[in-house]
């Protein structure tokens, strides 16, 4: 009656208002509740001072003012309020049918964003986004009219999305497009502006996907958009190429666009050493007035390019200066370089820098600054010796950011410290359990094939050095049962058998030898392999077994374990021509003391030729090695061992404390080790 705006439903048996509030939320709502039969309001309207909510019975109000009026009489319910609702004017409707007249327009080039796009009026943003809006929803537009009209609201309105920096929600308005009509997938412009929005929010990789439509292969823009990816992606031949074939678009773009394009071109020429068109790009950067944090992009890569033009200082100096923006991810990398220049002028010292780097690390993550701090962390632990720590770094930028440019060289980074340990000899220093420790720890970045095996071949010789030898089977076992076949099988489960007798684990070595059988193999293996069978048959108590895979074998380690057999055995006769048959002539060279292996196969001869009644060789034996008994380690064992009176000097007590002296298998032992040691340095020097 008074003019105001308000709003009338016709809802017949309307019968009254009730008012309810959310007892959690605090939503404050009308139900307008009417007679039988039922009937709802199956659509939704919104307006500034209320909601109609789509019912089953009755009417639903959901509103924020405190002074809302809602009166149901008869068949109409009025919503007002004392100074009227905040309604379109009646002429808003007609306004509509003009929606086009002010829309974003297309662009020169399919992907490019032009510097209009973005702008809104008097009225401002809020305004025109809703106009814009509401003409990308008038999809009641008659076709014979326009057909493309509800398509060219819709681009209008991703256009200006684009213009304005909203790019997931130009990403949905496009996909919803293209949703609709398929058929627009190979419209140039929808897959050019989609392609620019998903730059805009980092998805390169799907927005190199959009560029690469056949509609867009001669578009320059595109060209541009593809350079500016490249470089994002560490692929710098690639950036200026397409920034070179995109160079007659680049000044259409919004001038911050253009910043950012001359930045990312600078540092492709850069890395490509052009310092000259670096700096030219650079000067190009400065002189289009663009946003301070494009500005400061720019200083970043102008550092870089004093730094390897030797200007140090100088880059220290924007380095710093760039470093105190509260833009993390532009401080960050700018704190990064300003880290490195100090530590290469010795202004910090390396802990003082890995303590900034730890720090630096957390500050920004997620993309090519973290893997770059990460990998100059690394290499400071990596020259301190610090190589757990190196590790751990690199362990924690790996596989988490596949994706991300510099990964690839992180991965690289991880396999090349663990090579240097492993392979090369940098874990040489460290005690055997730590090294052991710290290759299971990181054993997945053990490589495959030949390098991979070596490396674990290495570390048990290390093991087997140190005692270690529960540790070194493990590791040897793991190589013969997963990774090997064929000699190399063979050969690992040699030393592996090996390891297992000097562990006195007989059964194991006999199942290492047995499972690990094969034809073609080389003879000084197949011999080896022989000794080892019959030292643990030997072991286990079957010597007449041993003796038959021995056969006529009379390689050295097969005389050896045959020479233990006969006197395990008590065939005194049989096994001291043996060893003295192992010593050859030792005597001749007698300014060369004997090793304890030597001294203890001439005790067991001389013993076993005493109890044998062999006097005479007793005697060859005494007058051969006598003169090397004084400078002996065990000089009085040796002289009993020697002494030709079979009835004086020697008892049977005698020669039994004599045997237990001249234990052979810690000889055997040493003498394995020695050998795992000739092998260790082969490997090197080859």
């Amino acid at each position: 009656d008074d003019g105001g705006p308000v709003l009338v439903a016709q809802m017949a048996g309307a019968t009254k208002a009730v008012w309810l509030t959310d007892p959690l939320v605090g939503d404050r709502f009308a139900a307008v509740t009417a007679l039988a039969p039922g009937k709802g309001y199956a659509g939704g309207r919104r307006t500034v001072d209320l909601s109609l909510i789509p019912t089953a019975q009755g009417l639903a109000v959901e509103t924020a003012a405190d002074d809302l009026k809602i009166e149901a009489a008869g068949d109409l319910v009025t919503l007002s309020r004392p100074k009227g609702l905040a309604l379109s004017s009646p002429a808003a409707g007609l306004e509509t049918g003009d929606h086009n007249a002010d829309a974003p327009k297309r662009a020169a080039y399919p992907a490019l964003i032009d510097e209009t796009w973005a702008a809104t009026g008097e009225a401002g943003f809020s305004d025109r986004y809703r106009r814009l809006q509401d003409a990308a929803g008038l999809e009641t537009i008659a076709a014979a009219d326009n057909p493309r009209a509800p398509i060219e609201a819709r681009m209008a309105l991703a256009r200006f999305l684009v213009g304005s920096g909203l790019n997931y929600e130009a990403i949905g308005v496009l996909n919803a497009l293209i949703a609709k009509a398929p058929n627009l997938q190979g419209e140039p412009e929808v897959r050019g502006l989609r392609g620019v929005a998903r730059v805009g929010v980092g998805r390169l990789e799907e927005a190199q996907v959009d560029f690469a439509g056949a509609a867009l292969a001669n578009d320059p823009a595109t060209k541009v958009w593809l350079g500016y990816i490249a470089s994002e992606m560490g692929d710098w031949e690639g950036a200026r190429r397409n920034f070179a074939a995109g160079a007659p678009a680049i000044d259409s773009f919004p001038k911050e666009w253009r910043a950012r394009f001359g930045a990312a071109h600078a540092m492709a020429a850069i890395q490509l050493n052009d310092l000259a068109a670096a700096q030219q790009l650079l000067a190009y950067v400065f002189s289009q007035d663009a946003p301070a944090v494009d500005q400061l992009t720019a200083r970043l890569v102008q550092a870089r390019m004093f730094e390897l033009n030797g200007d140090k200082n100088r880059a220290l100096a924007v380095y710093k200066a760039v470093a105190r923006a509260p833009l993390d991810g532009i401080a960050t990398p700018a704190k990064l370089g300003a880290i490195s220049l100090e530590l290469d002028k010795g202004a910090i010292m390396p802990d003082q820098a890995t303590a900034q780097l730890e720090q630096l690390k957390w500050r920004w993550r997620g993309d090519a600054t973290e893997m770059a701090v990460v990998r100059k962390l690394s290499g400071i632990y990596l020259q301190q010796g610090r190589y757990r720590e190196a590790l751990d770094a690199l362990r924690g930028a790996g596989k988490r950011m596949a994706g991300v440019p510099g990964a690839a060289e992180v991965q690289a980074d991880q396999a090349n410290a663990f090579r240097a340990l492993f392979l090369d000899g940098a874990a040489d220093g460290l005690q055997p359990v730590q090294a052991l420790a710290l290759f299971y720890d990181f054993r997945e970045l053990t490589p495959i094939g030949a390098d991979g095996d070596e490396m674990v071949r290495r570390l048990s010789r290390r093991l087997i050095d140190v005692d270690l030898l529960d540790q070194a089977a493990e590791l040897l076992k793991h190589q013969v049962d997963e990774r090997l076949d064929g000699v190399a099988k063979a050969q690992v489960a040699t030393n592996l058998a090996t390891v297992y007798l000097m562990d006195r684990q007989p059964e194991k070595a006999l199942q290492a030898i047995w499972g690990s059988r094969t034809t073609l193999l080389p003879n000084a293996m197949n011999s080896e392999r022989r000794a080892l069978e019959a030292r643990a048959l030997m072991d286990l108590g079957r010597f007449d077994h041993a003796l038959e895979v021995l056969d006529r074998d009379q390689s050295n380690p097969a005389r050896e374990v045959r020479a233990d057999i006969f006197w395990k055995q008590q065939k005194w006769g049989e096994a001291a021509p043996i060893y003295e048959a192992r010593l050859g002539d030792r005597y001749k060279t007698a300014t060369t003391p004997l090793t304890p292996a030597e001294e203890s196969w001439l005790i067991r001869a001389g013993v076993g030729y005493s109890l044998a009644g062999d006097r005479a060789a007793l005697q060859r034996l005494s007058g051969r090695f006598g003169p090397m008994v004084p400078g002996a380690r065990s000089a009085a064992a040796l002289r009993v061992a020697l002494d030709d009176n079979l009835s004086g000097v020697a008892g049977t007590g005698d020669f039994a404390n004599l045997s237990s002296q001249a234990d052979t298998f810690v000889g055997w032992v040493n003498s394995a080790k020695q050998a795992f040691r000739k092998e260790a340095d082969a490997k090197s020097a080859a």
